[in-house]
């Protein structure tokens, strides 16, 4: 075993379920509860930033080196060290109003999470019930494929870190996250639409065309709900927004699916 590895730093003889609990919200408002007592005075952004990389960068624990490129890649590296130890103290002293136990670990040159501590992380567990989700789906178990991606879709309370756009390294997870969320509607869509449950289907499908307007399978399927619900209006409608989306984002006309489902719809036939 590395000297390193976290697994050298359990000295608590007390069973997992009676540690600590740290249970950190990184998608939407930024919050961060040791056995459900928030931790404050985080003072900016960065110091949220850095603590929520630690926590996502597991395994292995990044490297002091690792976090200064990361966060100061133009400084120097004495002044990207000494930012960094502001940035460590500014960590600490948010989870000090919480608890006196050293949070953050440093050893072998390597920060990470106190392993015993247990890590409720909200990416962790929407990650988790969708591989859940896609698991019950694949099994044909489409009521359990439901209620995992409803449970995926409420631990989504937006963007990874959004209250710190400007940041850098979280611009990739954030937009695998966010494309994530909109599969997992697009997946709860088409279930719920399998099951006739239109209504509940157009409302998933307009969430899923409001974060990815160019997805014409969706719009297709938002134009049936409609058309089932004796709403052909709002079918025609939806048309000339996915219509408009295509042309405007990818420079394409709707395709000739599309088009044929707008011209049925139109003539007041069943689809």
């Amino acid at each position: 075993m590395d000297d390193h590895s976290p697994a050298r730093l359990l000295t608590a003889e007390k069973p997992w379920s009676a540690r600590p609990l740290l249970a950190v919200h990184v998608l939407g408002p930024f919050l961060v509860t040791l056995d459900g007592v928030p931790a404050g005075l985080w003072h900016g952004g960065r110091n949220e930033s850095l603590f929520a990389y630690l926590l996502t960068h597991r395994n292995p624990w990044p490297s002091r080196e690792t976090l200064m490129h990361v966060f100061w890649p133009g400084s120097t590296p004495e002044a990207a060290r000494n930012s960094l130890n502001v940035a460590l103290h500014g960590v600490r002293r948010a989870l000090r109003t919480v608890t006196e136990r050293p949070i953050v670990r440093f050893l072998g040159n390597r920060y990470g999470l106190d392993p015993a501590v247990r890590l409720w992380l909200d990416v962790d567990e929407f990650d988790r019930h969708l591989r859940l989700a896609r698991r019950r789906r694949l099994a044909g178990e489409a009521d359990a494929a439901i209620r995992e991606y409803e449970v995926a879709d409420g631990l989504y309370r937006g963007d990874l870190l959004a209250e710190n756009p400007y940041e850098e390294w979280p611009v990739l997870p954030r937009e695998q996250w966010r494309l994530a969320h909109i599969d997992a509607l697009d997946h709860l869509g088409e279930l719920s639409f399998e099951a006739g449950r239109y209504a509940a289907a157009a409302g998933l499908c307009a969430r899923v065309v409001e974060g990815d307007p160019c997805r014409e399978t969706t719009h297709r399927r938002l134009m049936v709900c409609h058309s089932r619900q004796g709403q052909p209006h709002l079918a025609l409608l939806q048309h000339r927004a996915c219509a408009d989306a295509l042309w405007r984002d990818l420079g394409v006309e709707p395709s000739p699916e599309t088009q044929a489902l707008y011209q049925r719809i139109r003539r007041h036939e069943p689809v």
